[in-house]
């Protein structure tokens, strides 16, 4: 592969609050490569954007581009690590070191500022990761009051039943 496009963003629903990154990998003839939408944990909004880059950069690694061209709508993301300017808290300044050292598995990159909505791929695969995790905690809610329902309805012998059942797949997905 000659030339690849890494859009990246990291979001953050509070500072900190629960956090997310979106990645979206394109060819040369803007064909979508690969896409990655993921929670990961509680971050400020710099810390996911860096964690996004620092993710981006990993997937470009294993396609071994000629060149990987990084696409994202932070400021200072850009300007830190273009050096420009330095982070100043010490776990950004880590994080910085990081990004460097992801990207320099590549053969070259660079990385650029673009504003938000040529950015959009990448931020709604950030969004949809926090939607999937909303998505799995009202299904989970719903099947938790269901089957306290249905419990509810059997008698001792049938719930020891169940709970060996339960126990035995809990054992295989040890």
């Amino acid at each position: 592969m000659h030339k690849l496009f890494v859009y990246t963003c990291g979001i953050s629903r509070g500072n900190p609050g629960a956090a997310a990154i979106g990645i979206a990998l394109l060819d040369e003839q803007s064909h979508l490569v690969e896409e990655v939408g993921e929670l990961i944990g509680r971050a400020t909004p710099q810390v996911a954007e860096y964690k996004g880059l620092i993710s981006g950069a990993r997937k470009a690694a294993s396609y071994a581009p000629e060149e990987a061209v990084f696409l994202t709508d932070s400021h200072a993301l850009v300007n830190q690590i273009n050096g420009i300017s330095q982070p100043r808290e010490p776990h950004l300044q880590y994080l910085n070191q990081l990004a460097l050292e992801c990207l320099g598995q590549l053969s070259k990159w660079r990385l650029n500022y673009v504003d938000t909505d040529a950015n959009s791929v990448a931020h709604r695969l950030a969004e949809r990761a926090f939607r999937e995790r909303i998505r799995s905690e009202r299904e989970r809610t719903r099947l938790s009051r269901e089957l306290s329902e249905l419990l509810s309805l059997l008698s001792l012998e049938e719930l020891k039943k169940v709970e060996a059942f339960i126990r035995s797949l809990r054992a295989k997905t040890a």
